[in-house]
């Protein structure tokens, strides 16, 4: 049997775990060596010699019911013995996979050599893992196959979970939602004012803060649109006799719009009671022309443009003027930071005041690098970048923060795409983008992708119903983006990079 035993493959022996697969020969000479070693050792179990006296006592049929069960484990744990060469903890330990034998005979050749390798893997990677670990990521193991070094790992996995992440690539790594540079993925869509049609060039677009929304604004009309990309419904058409809209701009709580023309009054659309508000001449405000104005992104401030370096700061719940701020020059442009603390305001000459708006002081001055006429004025929606255009074409950007530092900052590229006077300006949700424009020309109109400060090549390429853009503006998430020209048409495109509204 012996020699049977060492020629027989004990990797296939492994699995012989029921008495009823051993032949009766083997459970018989089982049996022989169990009851020679009771006889040397113990000697009979089913009755017992006092040394007191020759009397022989018997045990009951209890005992020899455990007898019998001792003995039947016995037999069991010398065939597993003799048949596995190993005991019964060591029989667990050879089902561990073939990396961990692996493993074992790297360490054993090591130990011969005298060599002690302490160092551990700083870095594993999924795509060399063997067909085992694959096996093991989609399939539990049962707990009769786990050695006491996986039971333990399952105690620690919470423990773990954070170095094991930082070790493992693969499946880790997810798209990149950061607009990429080079080309611009854009679909033009139905034009937001295709089911009514505006005559003369339209003046101004806007998306709602918080709706599927679009104003345009084009001669003494005010449209409303629901933005789905297909179809434009009009929600409602506001006519002012007599009052050709210069500019008109959602309220930052958008219940409200308010229109200004070239006149000292302006009125107010309440879109929820639908009614229009005139407010008739501003006390305190001189100026007979209030045709340009900013809301202030808190919602507090409506902030007029007037004459002679005269900014006029209203309430925009009462309407009411609050202060006048004066600077040297004509104002041309002017913006609000948008956590609404900090008031930017372009001089024609080129020199920027900064305001604190909450004490109406100027708190430092700089002047834009090589303008000649300044002419609109725009901050990224995380105050990161500030950008600036005059009549000669040129867009400055600069970093906003060294901005508020330096009399006389450097900008971080000086866009030179247009070669006519800047429209408007324009930055997206993310601050990833810059739109620029002139209404001087045809097709001049530029994207901007900031982190790298280039131009998208590909934009308005092949589209020739651009004609001159007046205004344009990016929907509250980036999807959208709209575009009024001179023709009536407010132009719709999609920017398939981002996915909401």
């Amino acid at each position: 049997f012996d020699l049977l035993a060492t020629r027989v493959n004990k990797s296939t022996l492994s699995l012989i775990f029921c008495r009823l697969s051993v032949p009766k020969m083997l459970r018989r000479a089982v049996r022989r060596k169990v009851k020679t070693s009771e006889t040397k050792g113990q000697g009979l179990e089913d009755t017992e010699e006092h040394t007191t006296g020759s009397q022989k006592v018997l045990r009951t049929p209890q005992d020899r019911k455990e007898r019998k069960a001792a003995r039947k484990a016995q037999e069991e744990a010398v065939l597993e013995e003799l048949v596995l060469g190993r005991r019964e903890e060591e029989v667990v330990e050879r089902l561990k996979g073939a990396e961990d034998h692996a493993e074992e005979d790297s360490d054993e050749q090591e130990d011969e050599l005298g060599i002690t390798d302490t160092r551990e893997a700083a870095w594993v990677d999924d795509d060399d893992d063997d067909g085992r670990t694959r096996v093991q990521r989609t399939s539990d193991v049962p707990l009769w196959a786990q050695t006491s070094r996986g039971r333990k790992r399952e105690h620690q996995s919470d423990d773990d979970s954070d170095e094991e992440l930082l070790q493992h690539t693969g499946d880790l790594l997810a798209e990149s939602s950061a607009l990429p540079r080079g080309n611009i993925t854009v679909k033009r869509c139905t034009d937001i004012n295709k089911t009514s049609p505006q005559q003369g060039p339209v003046k101004r677009v806007e998306f709602h803060p918080s709706a599927q929304v679009c104003l345009t604004a084009a001669q003494d009309v005010l449209g409303l649109f629901q933005v789905d990309g297909r179809n434009n419904p009009k929600i409602q058409t506001l006519r002012l006799e007599k009052f050709p809209i210069r500019t008109a701009h959602f309220s930052t709580c958008g219940k409200e719009v308010v229109l200004a023309s070239n006149f000292k009054w302006f009125f107010v659309y309440d879109m929820i009671a639908g009614k229009v508000l005139k407010i008739p001449k501003i006390r305190g405000v001189d100026d007979t022309s209030l045709s340009r104005f900013e809301v202030s992104p808190d919602g507090r401030f409506l902030l007029f443009l007037g004459k002679n370096g005269y900014l006029h700061l209203l309430s925009a719940r009462t309407k009411e003027c609050m202060c006048s701020l004066k600077m040297n020059g004509d104002v041309s442009a002017a913006t609000f930071s948008k956590d609404g603390r900090f008031l930017y305001s372009l001089g024609d000459e080129g020199e920027v005041y900064v305001w604190d708006v909450s004490t109406r002081d100027c708190i430092h001055k700089f002047v834009d690098d090589g303008c000649t006429h300044a002419t609109t004025i725009a901050i990224s929606h995380n105050n990161k970048y500030l950008a600036t255009g005059s009549e000669s074409g040129v867009v400055n950007i600069y970093d906003a923060g060294r901005t508020l530092t330096s009399s006389y900052p450097k900008p971080l590229k000086a866009m030179l795409n247009l070669t006519t006077p800047v429209t408007q300006t324009c930055f997206n949700h993310t601050g990833e983008l810059m739109a620029m424009c002139s209404k001087d020309i045809f097709k001049a109109a530029k994207l901007v992708h900031l982190p790298t400060l280039s131009v998208f090549a590909n934009f308005l390429e092949a589209d020739s119903t651009i004609k001159r853009v007046l205004c344009m503006d990016f929907s509250p998430h980036s999807g959208y983006m709209a575009m009024g020209n001179n023709q009536g048409r407010a132009l719709l495109y999609r920017i398939k990079h981002y996915k909401d509204f």
